[in-house]
């Protein structure tokens, strides 16, 4: 059989209800309704005598295919093998290669018993319908009972723990990561043993149980260690993954240091700020530890109390929370030699020489903490921001003026439309790590970008943005802001989402005569704009590639709304006073009226309890194009013939 490494994810159910099904066997329904209550000790007790007919026992080497061997073969540590006619399902098929398996030896010593030889390997097994059989079952039964833990690996050096534990009754806990699982009388056993085609079998392996799963011909196995074993409390304990001082990048000052993860030092005032009063005294001391998984959840232990859970998001990264039952607030530590906190260093080097800066216009929600701002901190300059925020308005000709404006514009409280920018020269980039004007932190820390940048037909070159967050481009997240005569060319813009060279998120803004070039990378990524809803672009070009290929759309929605296709688009028509009616439509969500004025869009008005409707600004020597849109697929696209007049 091929060896399927992944099998257990297809055959989960099998195992969660077919968990000691090595210690009965195929075929043994009894319909006395007594049995469905029995326990499975006195289900196996009363199965003592042998079930088999046999009428001759065949001599010398037996084809894996002779009616003889149908059935279950188990010895002393329970599962070998298993014939039916879909083949064989053998204790040593998922180790053993095509040509191995094929070399198996098999002969019978007698109607109940064989020998199976496979290379080294030799088993003596009992035809589990034998009274030898039934009693090896059952002693099974009695060996496998208890908790046992199987274990899974998620993140690196983290360990799953699930618990399965073997009773009388038939039971499912799945909220705390515990299966119980028994069973209830013969009939039930053969029920549950041959559901959905897959077959799993028990073997005890010195002190770990090992599952197989045979499905169609395709077999797989997992190992189950005895729970408060050595070997489990091995598995369990966490200090290795935990071990090594961490760094909160937000706090330097705020440390956990494992050795051996037997002790913990902890220092810094975060822990009381961010997960409550209860964390007052944690830090500034050393503590006696034990560190162990529950789940994908470590939990820290002094003595008997707990003292904080932490979960693991790779080697380099953990968060530290209150208990393993909320994960929320948490505390992000990295390794004291991770790159994260290498920045977090330099960052703190860097807010001291600008003391100046950051007291005069500090940055409180965060921004140099919370979003990419590359080296627009260290070229800021505070005398030139007095000066353009005196004048009303920025001026940028060079590299340090524009970053004066991104800073201010990313850390102050400015109203829309309070402050604009005007270009008075071409401005290279080519070597700073450059930042998006306009950003998204989620809940009162989002500052967009909502003014106006007039770039007088100047250009700025070899703009470089790499960011791990959303909203990314020249302008990150971009509401009713406006950018009038501006080249942007050889940029190389990459973010998470949202991502475009002029703006990566761009609502209800407005875009004139701006060109631009260069590389954009990341999802919902488009050329001049990633993300857009309701703006208008006239004049604006794009030479942009996209995730690796030239991309021929202004935006990423652009490029999605070419790829959805109306089947049967609705029919609006129009009369002599430009009243447009529609039918009745069904099977839409989110009906409009699309209304456009000398092509640029003028109204999105809901359609959904309205058939006939009047633009209320028509006016004499204009041209308008009305349509009905409708929700598809995640964008606001036609659904009917478009209607084109002029006003006379």
């Amino acid at each position: 059989m091929r060896k399927n490494r992944f099998l257990f994810s297809i055959t989960a159910t099998a195992l969660i209800t077919a968990i000691l099904l090595s210690s009965c066997t195929a075929g043994r329904a009894n319909s006395d309704a007594s049995l469905q209550n029995s326990s499975a000790s006195s289900a196996a007790g009363s199965l003592n005598s042998s079930l088999r007919t046999v009428t001759s026992v065949p001599s010398g080497e037996i084809s894996d295919k002779d009616e003889f061997l149908k059935g279950i073969w188990v010895d002393e540590n329970g599962f070998v093998a298993s014939f039916s006619e879909n083949g064989r399902t053998a204790v040593f098929d998922e180790q053993t290669d095509e040509q191995t398996r094929k070399s198996v030896k098999i002969t019978a010593q007698d109607k109940d018993t064989i020998s199976i030889s496979c290379e080294d390997k030799n088993y003596t097994a009992y035809h589990a319908d034998s009274e030898k059989g039934a009693e090896l079952c059952d002693n099974l039964l009695t060996a496998a009972s208890g908790d046992w833990s199987m274990c899974e690996y998620g993140y690196a050096q983290t360990v799953e723990i699930r618990k399965f534990t073997f009773l009388t009754s038939l039971g499912n806990d799945f909220s705390g990561d515990k299966i119980t699982v028994g069973l209830e009388g013969v009939k039930l056993r053969n029920s549950l043993f041959e559901s959905d085609g897959s077959e799993t079998y028990a073997r005890l392996d010195g002190d770990k149980l090992i599952f197989i799963f045979s499905y169609g011909d395709m077999v797989s196995s997992c190992a189950l260690v005895k729970k408060d074993s050595d070997e489990y409390n091995e598995l369990t304990d966490a200090g290795s993954a935990i071990n090594g001082v961490w760094v909160d990048p937000d706090d330097l000052n705020t440390t956990l240091t494992f050795f051996a993860g037997k002790s913990l030092t902890v220092t810094g005032n975060a822990f009381k700020e961010v997960l409550g009063e209860k964390f007052d005294s944690l830090s500034g001391k050393a503590y006696d530890i034990s560190a162990k998984y529950k789940s994908d959840i470590i939990n820290v232990y002094s003595g008997d109390d707990t003292l904080f859970s932490i979960v693991m998001y790779g080697s380099d990264i953990l968060a530290v929370c209150a208990d393993s039952s909320d994960c929320y607030p948490q505390i992000l530590f990295y390794r004291e030699n991770s790159d994260e906190i290498k920045r977090a260093k330099e960052m703190q080097k860097l807010k001291k020489e600008k003391a100046d800066l950051l007291s005069a216009y500090p940055d409180n929600d965060n921004w140099l903490n919370n979003a990419e701002c590359g080296d627009i901190l260290s070229l800021a300059d505070k005398d030139y921001i007095d000066k353009c925020v005196q004048n009303g308005y920025f001026t940028a000709g060079t590299p340090q003026e524009l970053a004066s404006f991104v800073y201010y514009v990313n850390t102050q409280p400015v109203e829309q439309g309070q402050i604009s920018l005007v270009l008075t020269a071409d401005i290279d980039l080519s070597d700073y790590k450059w930042a998006p004007m306009g950003w998204s932190g989620g809940g009162n820390s989002d500052h967009p970008f909502s003014f106006c940048v007039y770039g007088e037909n100047h250009k700025i070159t070899y703009m470089t943005i790499y960011s791990d967050y959303s909203n990314a481009g020249f302008i990150g997240c971009g509401t009713v802001c406006g950018v009038f005569d501006l080249d942007i060319e050889n940029a190389i813009v990459t973010g998470d989402d949202n991502v475009g060279v002029l703006t990566g998120q761009a609502i209800m803004g407005n875009y004139q005569n701006c060109h631009v070039s260069g590389t954009v990378n990341g999802s919902s990524a488009g050329s001049l704009l990633g993300y857009e809803a309701n703006c208008d672009k006239e004049n604006c070009t794009a030479d942009v590639e996209v995730n690796g290929k030239k991309f021929d759309f202004l935006s990423w929605n652009e490029q999605q709304k070419s790829e959805i296709k109306i089947d049967d688009p609705v029919t609006i028509t129009i009369d002599e006073s430009y009243t447009v009616t529609r039918p009745e439509v069904t099977g839409y969500s989110n009906l409009g009226w699309m209304v456009y004025e000398d092509g640029k869009e003028m109204l999105h008005r809901n359609a959904e309890n309205e058939f006939s409707y009047c633009y209320f600004g028509n006016e004499s020597g204009h041209s308008y194009e009305i349509y009905l849109s409708a929700y598809v697929k995640g964008q606001y696209v036609p659904i009917s013939n478009i209607i084109k007049y002029t006003v006379k």
